[in-house]
């Protein structure tokens, strides 16, 4: 969540992995797009998962410098599912993916850090492993 290059502020969570790793939805999407793509002439490819809840709120988690969608577009995407290839478009000196989590409730917009996602994933991980 710190500066980028020693300024702008970044606004995610930057983890190191091979160009071409798979990333799979770590929760149910009700939606999910490429929101900018070299495609549609941007430099980057950039997704976002939207969840719905009950109360009117919505989750947006998103990943960039994606290589290629597995998946289409526009359709429910449920957890566990391999969404894309990563870490090869537009990364500069390593090879590395981006996510941003933000939560849109109440009138406002927030950025989390999205650590808290990839800790509860780890976390759950580890309880699995010990049964």
């Amino acid at each position: 969540m710190g500066p980028y290059n020693g300024g702008a502020a970044h606004c995610g969570l930057d983890i190191n992995m091979k160009a071409g790793t798979v990333l799979t939805a770590p929760i149910s999407f009700d939606t999910h797009y490429l929101f900018n793509s070299v495609a549609a002439g941007f430099n980057n490819n950039r997704w976002r998962g939207v969840r719905h809840w009950p109360d009117g709120s919505e989750w947006w988690l998103q990943s960039h410098h994606l290589i290629r969608m597995l998946v289409p577009e526009r359709t429910t995407l449920a957890a566990g599912t391999p969404y894309a290839t990563t870490a090869g478009v537009m990364v500069g000196a390593h090879e590395h993916t981006h996510f941003v989590f933000r939560i849109h409730e109440q009138g406002g917009d927030y950025l989390l850090d999205p650590w808290i996602l990839f800790w509860e994933i780890f976390r759950c991980q580890r309880k699995k492993a010990a049964r």
